[in-house]
């Protein structure tokens, strides 16, 4: 007599398994970024008048390779050129388009011209699950009283907000005749280490027998990989699906210690 074994419970079964160890696959550059460093040059800066969004900035980089260009954390573009810019401190970055290496950032300070202008007098961190971070900033040039506002909502007559949670701000000064400054990109970090707080997260129970630990790909017993897929492990962790079923469940202080760490941009410190 013969007998036909059913193989479709066993097939889920495994792919329940894989796609529970599953990430977005993204490969590591072969190229060694290190030795082959972009220079980053800025051209020229162009100030703007009040009331106005007229400024410029010219990027460049010492190669010959073709490249792309970002204004703060917009996307990578061809052109070097940033037109119509208001009075604010800009950052710029490079990228390589075949070895996908990036520069350092560069700032650029696009003034207003016999007008407003702002600068960044000390930034106080937050804890990791707390707002007791703060800014506090300078003002020089406009006419009395002038109005500051914090990430487009938050509006006050005095130079410093406290009370902020880790994150990126944006803060606008306007003058009383409407001409406005404008500083982005301010870091509040959370203090969170990845070198203290994070590896062992990752290490103890995701870089595992059966998981990541080389057997299922990304392999998060490379630091690299941990930074490439920064964001996906925190999606994963708040989620509950990381690490996956038949683990023990990360704490709720490891958990926010993971979203901390991403907030801040995934430092290697």
């Amino acid at each position: 007599m013969n007998y036909k074994i059913n193989s479709l419970p066993i097939l889920l079964l495994l792919s329940t398994f894989i796609f529970a160890c599953e990430y977005e696959r993204i490969a590591s550059p072969e190229t060694d970024c290190g030795s082959n460093s972009l220079e980053l040059i800025i051209e020229s800066v162009q100030n703007t008048t009040c009331q106005e969004a007229s400024g410029e900035i010219v990027a460049s980089v010492n190669g010959d390779a073709v490249y792309e260009f970002r204004l703060n954390e917009g996307d990578f573009v061809a052109n070097s050129v940033f037109t119509g810019l208001a009075a604010g401190t800009y950052t710029i970055q490079a990228r390589n388009i075949n070895s996908n290496c990036v520069s350092e950032e560069m700032e650029a300070n696009v003034r207003n011209e016999g007008g407003l202008q702002l600068s960044v007098v000390e930034t106080k961190d937050s804890n990791c699950g707390t707002s007791s971070g703060s800014i506090l900033i300078s003002q020089v040039g406009g006419v009395e009283p002038i109005d500051y506002v914090l990430n487009g909502d938050q509006s006050q007559t005095e130079p410093e907000f406290t009370g902020l949670s880790n994150g990126s701000y944006t803060i606008v000064a306007r003058d009383a005749n409407g001409c406005e400054a404008e500083i982005s990109e301010i870091e509040i970090r959370s203090g969170i280490s990845f070198s203290n707080d994070i590896k062992s997260i990752i290490t103890t129970n995701c870089a595992v027998s059966g998981c990541h630990n080389g057997s299922q790909p990304p392999n998060f017993s490379t630091d690299d990989n941990i930074f490439v897929n920064a964001s996906r492990i925190k999606t994963r962790t708040s989620a509950g699906t990381m690490p996956p079923a038949g683990r023990p469940d990360l704490t709720e202080d490891e958990i926010q210690a993971i979203a901390c760490w991403v907030d801040d941009g995934a430092l290697d410190n």
